[in-house]
Protein backbone atom coordinates (compact mmCIF):
# COMPACT_ATOMS: atom_id res chain seq x y z
CA UNK A 1 0.00 0.00 0.00
CA UNK A 2 1.19 3.51 -0.90
CA UNK A 3 1.46 6.46 1.38
CA UNK A 4 -2.12 7.85 0.59
CA UNK A 5 -3.67 4.70 1.46
CA UNK A 6 -1.38 4.71 5.23
CA UNK A 7 -3.09 8.58 5.44
CA UNK A 8 -6.66 7.44 4.18
CA UNK A 9 -6.56 4.20 6.92
CA UNK A 10 -5.85 6.55 9.60
CA UNK A 11 -8.11 9.43 8.55
CA UNK A 12 -11.06 7.16 8.22
CA UNK A 13 -10.81 5.76 11.56
CA UNK A 14 -10.53 9.67 12.68
CA UNK A 15 -13.85 10.08 11.02
CA UNK A 16 -15.29 6.63 12.47
CA UNK A 17 -14.61 7.86 15.93
CA UNK A 18 -15.78 11.45 15.68
CA UNK A 19 -19.31 10.72 13.81
CA UNK A 20 -19.91 8.41 16.36
CA UNK A 21 -19.23 10.74 19.26
CA UNK A 22 -20.91 13.41 17.49
CA UNK A 23 -24.08 11.02 17.49
CA UNK A 24 -23.74 10.23 21.07
CA UNK A 25 -23.58 13.73 22.17
CA UNK A 26 -26.78 14.47 20.14
CA UNK A 27 -27.82 11.56 22.44
CA UNK A 28 -27.13 12.61 25.70
CA UNK A 29 -28.06 16.12 24.90
CA UNK A 30 -32.07 14.68 24.03
CA UNK A 31 -31.44 15.63 20.41
CA UNK A 32 -32.44 12.03 19.66
CA UNK A 33 -33.78 9.39 21.22
CA UNK A 34 -34.37 5.46 21.20
CA UNK A 35 -31.92 3.17 22.06
CA UNK A 36 -28.58 4.54 23.41
CA UNK A 37 -25.51 4.49 20.91
CA UNK A 38 -23.48 1.61 20.23
CA UNK A 39 -20.17 2.66 19.63
CA UNK A 40 -17.10 1.23 17.77
CA UNK A 41 -15.02 3.31 19.83
CA UNK A 42 -12.01 1.68 19.47
CA UNK A 43 -12.60 -1.09 17.16
CA UNK A 44 -12.36 1.42 14.05
CA UNK A 45 -8.90 -0.35 12.56
CA UNK A 46 -11.06 -3.26 11.85
CA UNK A 47 -13.97 -1.31 9.71
CA UNK A 48 -11.60 0.86 8.27
CA UNK A 49 -8.80 -1.94 7.29
CA UNK A 50 -11.69 -4.33 6.05
CA UNK A 51 -12.95 -2.25 3.64
CA UNK A 52 -10.20 -1.12 2.23
CA UNK A 53 -9.84 -4.12 0.92
CA UNK A 54 -12.99 -4.39 -0.77
CA UNK A 55 -14.14 -2.73 -4.29
CA UNK A 56 -17.32 -2.01 -5.80
CA UNK A 57 -19.88 -4.68 -6.01
CA UNK A 58 -18.69 -6.50 -2.95
CA UNK A 59 -21.53 -6.53 0.11
CA UNK A 60 -20.79 -5.81 3.73
CA UNK A 61 -23.82 -6.86 6.43
CA UNK A 62 -23.20 -5.70 10.26
CA UNK A 63 -24.09 -5.92 13.65
CA UNK A 64 -25.64 -2.96 15.91
CA UNK A 65 -21.91 -1.18 15.58
CA UNK A 66 -22.40 -0.81 11.65
CA UNK A 67 -21.91 3.43 11.67
CA UNK A 68 -18.18 2.29 11.36
CA UNK A 69 -18.60 0.07 8.40
CA UNK A 70 -20.82 2.64 7.01
CA UNK A 71 -18.48 5.26 7.36
CA UNK A 72 -15.49 2.99 5.78
CA UNK A 73 -17.34 2.07 2.50
CA UNK A 74 -17.66 6.01 1.61
CA UNK A 75 -21.28 6.71 2.62
CA UNK A 76 -22.24 10.49 3.28
CA UNK A 77 -21.31 11.37 6.38
CA UNK A 78 -24.08 13.70 6.11
CA UNK A 79 -26.78 11.56 5.34
CA UNK A 80 -25.74 8.70 8.20
CA UNK A 81 -26.02 11.62 10.41
CA UNK A 82 -29.86 12.55 9.17
CA UNK A 83 -30.86 9.10 9.18
CA UNK A 84 -29.83 8.84 13.08
CA UNK A 85 -31.52 12.54 13.64
CA UNK A 86 -34.61 10.61 12.39
CA UNK A 87 -34.36 13.12 9.05
CA UNK A 88 -36.24 12.44 5.72
CA UNK A 89 -32.76 13.49 4.25
CA UNK A 90 -31.01 9.72 5.61
CA UNK A 91 -30.08 6.63 3.83
CA UNK A 92 -33.44 5.66 4.81
CA UNK A 93 -35.40 8.53 4.98
CA UNK A 94 -34.98 9.02 8.71
CA UNK A 95 -37.62 6.13 9.72
CA UNK A 96 -34.39 3.68 10.66
CA UNK A 97 -31.25 3.70 11.77
CA UNK A 98 -30.11 0.81 10.08
CA UNK A 99 -28.60 2.70 7.34
CA UNK A 100 -28.96 0.81 3.69
CA UNK A 101 -26.92 1.88 0.13
CA UNK A 102 -27.24 -0.92 -2.22
CA UNK A 103 -25.41 0.93 -4.51
CA UNK A 104 -21.94 0.87 -2.18
CA UNK A 105 -22.79 -2.60 -0.86
CA UNK A 106 -23.88 -2.10 2.51
CA UNK A 107 -26.96 -3.99 3.61
CA UNK A 108 -28.92 -2.44 6.48
CA UNK A 109 -27.08 -3.05 10.09
CA UNK A 110 -28.78 -5.90 12.09
CA UNK A 111 -29.95 -5.59 15.57
CA UNK A 112 -30.44 -9.28 15.72
CA UNK A 113 -27.28 -11.06 17.19
CA UNK A 114 -25.38 -12.62 14.29
CA UNK A 115 -28.91 -12.22 12.49
CA UNK A 116 -26.88 -10.30 9.30
CA UNK A 117 -24.66 -13.71 8.82
CA UNK A 118 -27.38 -15.94 7.09
CA UNK A 119 -27.96 -12.97 5.17
CA UNK A 120 -24.23 -12.30 4.05
CA UNK A 121 -24.19 -15.81 3.31
CA UNK A 122 -27.67 -15.80 1.33
CA UNK A 123 -26.01 -13.08 -1.11
CA UNK A 124 -22.97 -14.70 -1.40
CA UNK A 125 -24.70 -17.64 -2.78
CA UNK A 126 -26.97 -15.05 -5.16
CA UNK A 127 -23.14 -13.91 -6.26
CA UNK A 128 -22.21 -17.51 -6.86
CA UNK A 129 -25.29 -18.34 -9.03
CA UNK A 130 -25.11 -15.37 -11.15
CA UNK A 131 -21.36 -15.99 -11.87
CA UNK A 132 -20.10 -12.81 -10.45
CA UNK A 133 -16.47 -12.68 -8.74
CA UNK A 134 -17.97 -10.17 -6.23
CA UNK A 135 -17.86 -11.08 -2.27
CA UNK A 136 -19.52 -10.37 0.89
CA UNK A 137 -18.28 -10.53 4.07
CA UNK A 138 -20.24 -10.21 7.17
CA UNK A 139 -19.52 -8.53 10.65
CA UNK A 140 -20.23 -9.98 13.87
CA UNK A 141 -18.98 -9.74 17.12
CA UNK A 142 -17.34 -12.59 19.63
CA UNK A 143 -20.84 -13.47 21.21
CA UNK A 144 -22.66 -13.42 18.25
CA UNK A 145 -19.72 -16.29 17.32
CA UNK A 146 -21.86 -18.78 19.22
CA UNK A 147 -25.06 -18.64 17.67
CA UNK A 148 -26.25 -21.14 15.16
CA UNK A 149 -27.04 -18.56 12.51
CA UNK A 150 -23.21 -17.99 12.72
CA UNK A 151 -22.60 -21.99 12.65
CA UNK A 152 -24.99 -23.04 10.11
CA UNK A 153 -23.73 -20.15 7.47
CA UNK A 154 -20.01 -21.37 8.07
CA UNK A 155 -21.20 -25.01 7.27
CA UNK A 156 -23.57 -23.92 4.46
CA UNK A 157 -20.72 -21.66 2.59
CA UNK A 158 -17.98 -24.20 3.62
CA UNK A 159 -20.64 -26.96 1.39
CA UNK A 160 -21.55 -24.67 -1.37
CA UNK A 161 -17.88 -23.06 -1.81
CA UNK A 162 -19.67 -19.66 -1.09
CA UNK A 163 -17.33 -16.43 -2.02
CA UNK A 164 -17.80 -14.87 1.81
CA UNK A 165 -15.79 -13.48 4.36
CA UNK A 166 -17.01 -14.31 7.95
CA UNK A 167 -14.97 -11.32 10.43
CA UNK A 168 -15.20 -11.80 13.79
CA UNK A 169 -14.64 -8.49 15.50
CA UNK A 170 -13.47 -9.88 18.89
CA UNK A 171 -14.00 -6.73 21.43
CA UNK A 172 -13.65 -8.88 24.40
CA UNK A 173 -16.61 -8.46 25.12
CA UNK A 174 -20.39 -10.19 25.17
CA UNK A 175 -22.44 -6.78 26.46
CA UNK A 176 -20.74 -7.31 30.41
CA UNK A 177 -20.06 -11.12 29.82
CA UNK A 178 -15.40 -10.88 29.42
CA UNK A 179 -14.83 -13.74 25.77
CA UNK A 180 -12.99 -16.00 27.74
CA UNK A 181 -16.14 -16.81 29.96
CA UNK A 182 -18.24 -17.56 26.42
CA UNK A 183 -15.51 -18.78 24.87
CA UNK A 184 -13.44 -21.88 25.49
CA UNK A 185 -11.92 -22.74 22.49
CA UNK A 186 -8.19 -21.35 22.09
CA UNK A 187 -9.53 -18.53 19.45
CA UNK A 188 -12.96 -18.32 17.93
CA UNK A 189 -10.99 -18.45 14.44
CA UNK A 190 -10.00 -22.34 15.83
CA UNK A 191 -13.73 -23.15 15.08
CA UNK A 192 -12.96 -22.80 11.09
CA UNK A 193 -11.52 -26.64 11.24
CA UNK A 194 -14.55 -28.09 12.24
CA UNK A 195 -16.42 -25.97 8.84
CA UNK A 196 -13.28 -27.10 6.79
CA UNK A 197 -12.67 -23.25 6.00
CA UNK A 198 -9.56 -21.53 6.56
CA UNK A 199 -9.19 -18.93 9.27
CA UNK A 200 -6.87 -16.03 10.63
CA UNK A 201 -6.47 -14.59 13.81
CA UNK A 202 -4.98 -10.65 13.44
CA UNK A 203 -4.46 -7.87 15.49
CA UNK A 204 -7.84 -5.95 15.27
CA UNK A 205 -5.82 -2.75 15.71
CA UNK A 206 -3.87 -2.60 13.06
CA UNK A 207 -5.77 -1.76 9.81
CA UNK A 208 -3.19 -2.49 7.93
CA UNK A 209 -2.67 -6.07 9.15
CA UNK A 210 -6.69 -6.32 8.79
CA UNK A 211 -6.44 -5.50 5.41
CA UNK A 212 -3.74 -7.78 4.33
CA UNK A 213 -5.77 -10.91 6.05
CA UNK A 214 -8.85 -9.56 4.31
CA UNK A 215 -7.49 -8.87 1.12
CA UNK A 216 -6.61 -12.38 1.33
CA UNK A 217 -9.19 -13.57 1.85
CA UNK A 218 -11.37 -11.59 -0.90
CA UNK A 219 -8.68 -12.69 -3.52
CA UNK A 220 -9.21 -16.35 -2.28
CA UNK A 221 -12.84 -16.13 -2.94
CA UNK A 222 -12.73 -14.50 -5.90
CA UNK A 223 -10.52 -17.17 -7.61
CA UNK A 224 -13.52 -19.53 -6.36
CA UNK A 225 -11.81 -20.65 -3.38
CA UNK A 226 -14.82 -20.20 -0.97
CA UNK A 227 -14.94 -18.44 2.51
CA UNK A 228 -12.51 -17.24 5.14
CA UNK A 229 -12.93 -16.72 8.68
CA UNK A 230 -11.04 -14.12 10.46
CA UNK A 231 -10.99 -13.58 13.82
CA UNK A 232 -10.01 -9.74 14.40
CA UNK A 233 -8.70 -8.90 18.21
CA UNK A 234 -9.60 -5.59 19.24
CA UNK A 235 -10.59 -3.97 22.56
CA UNK A 236 -14.00 -2.34 22.96
CA UNK A 237 -12.66 1.06 24.56
CA UNK A 238 -16.34 2.11 25.37
CA UNK A 239 -19.28 0.66 27.18
CA UNK A 240 -21.86 -2.09 24.98
CA UNK A 241 -23.84 1.13 24.71
CA UNK A 242 -23.06 4.68 25.00
CA UNK A 243 -24.97 5.10 28.87
CA UNK A 244 -22.84 1.99 30.01
CA UNK A 245 -20.84 3.04 33.12
CA UNK A 246 -18.51 -0.21 32.53
CA UNK A 247 -18.33 -0.88 36.27
CA UNK A 248 -17.51 -4.26 35.59
CA UNK A 249 -14.02 -3.29 34.58
CA UNK A 250 -11.35 -2.23 36.71
CA UNK A 251 -9.40 1.31 35.51
CA UNK A 252 -6.31 -0.68 35.41
CA UNK A 253 -7.66 -2.75 32.58
CA UNK A 254 -9.53 0.41 30.99
CA UNK A 255 -6.13 2.26 30.70
CA UNK A 256 -4.22 -0.77 29.12
CA UNK A 257 -7.21 -0.46 26.95
CA UNK A 258 -6.39 2.99 25.54
CA UNK A 259 -3.18 2.06 25.26
CA UNK A 260 -4.03 0.17 22.40
CA UNK A 261 -6.12 2.66 20.57
CA UNK A 262 -5.86 2.36 17.05
CA UNK A 263 -6.38 5.90 15.93
CA UNK A 264 -3.38 6.32 18.70
CA UNK A 265 -0.83 3.51 17.28
CA UNK A 266 -1.45 4.40 13.51
CA UNK A 267 -0.59 7.77 14.23
CA UNK A 268 2.12 7.70 16.26
CA UNK A 269 3.26 4.37 13.33
CA UNK A 270 3.36 7.00 10.33
CA UNK A 271 5.10 9.78 12.38
CA UNK A 272 7.94 7.27 13.48
CA UNK A 273 8.07 6.88 9.46
CA UNK A 274 7.86 9.97 8.65
CA UNK A 275 4.97 9.60 6.54
CA UNK A 276 2.82 12.28 8.64
CA UNK A 277 3.82 15.56 10.74
CA UNK A 278 2.33 16.87 13.74
CA UNK A 279 1.14 19.66 11.52
CA UNK A 280 -0.54 17.23 9.14
CA UNK A 281 -2.20 15.47 11.92
CA UNK A 282 -3.47 18.41 13.34
CA UNK A 283 -4.96 19.67 9.64
CA UNK A 284 -6.35 16.24 9.30
CA UNK A 285 -8.08 16.51 12.23
CA UNK A 286 -9.59 19.67 11.76
CA UNK A 287 -10.83 18.57 8.33
CA UNK A 288 -12.84 15.50 9.99
CA UNK A 289 -13.90 18.11 12.83
CA UNK A 290 -15.17 19.79 10.10
CA UNK A 291 -16.83 17.22 8.53
CA UNK A 292 -18.58 16.01 11.02
CA UNK A 293 -20.22 19.22 12.32
CA UNK A 294 -21.24 20.33 8.66
CA UNK A 295 -23.24 16.58 8.92
CA UNK A 296 -24.52 17.04 12.64
CA UNK A 297 -25.67 20.91 11.05
CA UNK A 298 -27.26 19.43 7.82
CA UNK A 299 -29.23 16.65 9.97
CA UNK A 300 -30.26 19.48 12.26
CA UNK A 301 -31.48 21.70 9.44
CA UNK A 302 -33.22 18.72 7.36
CA UNK A 303 -36.97 18.03 8.21
CA UNK A 304 -38.69 15.07 9.49
CA UNK A 305 -40.60 12.55 7.90
CA UNK A 306 -44.28 12.95 7.67
CA UNK A 307 -46.26 10.59 9.61
CA UNK A 308 -47.91 9.22 5.92
CA UNK A 309 -44.43 8.30 5.19
CA UNK A 310 -44.20 5.12 7.57
CA UNK A 311 -46.20 3.38 5.23
CA UNK A 312 -44.24 4.30 2.08
CA UNK A 313 -41.19 1.63 1.59
CA UNK A 314 -43.14 -0.96 2.40
CA UNK A 315 -42.33 -4.42 1.38
CA UNK A 316 -44.03 -8.21 1.87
Amino acid sequence: MNVAMHLGLLRTMLLIRRLETAWADAYFQEEIGGIPPALSTGQEAVSAGACAALEPGDYVFTTHRGQAPQVARGLDPKRIMAELYCRRTGYNKGKSYHVTDVTRGVIGMGGIVAGQVPVAGGMALAQKLGRSDRVSMAFFGDGASNEGAVHETANLAAMWTLPLILLCENNGYCVTQPVAVAVKAVSIADRAAGYGLPAAVVDGNDPLVVYDAVAAAVARARAGGGATLIEAKTVRLGGHLAHDPQSYRSKEELAAAWEQCPIKRMRERLLAEGLLTAEGYARMEAAVEGEVAAAVEFARQSPFPEPREAFDDLWA
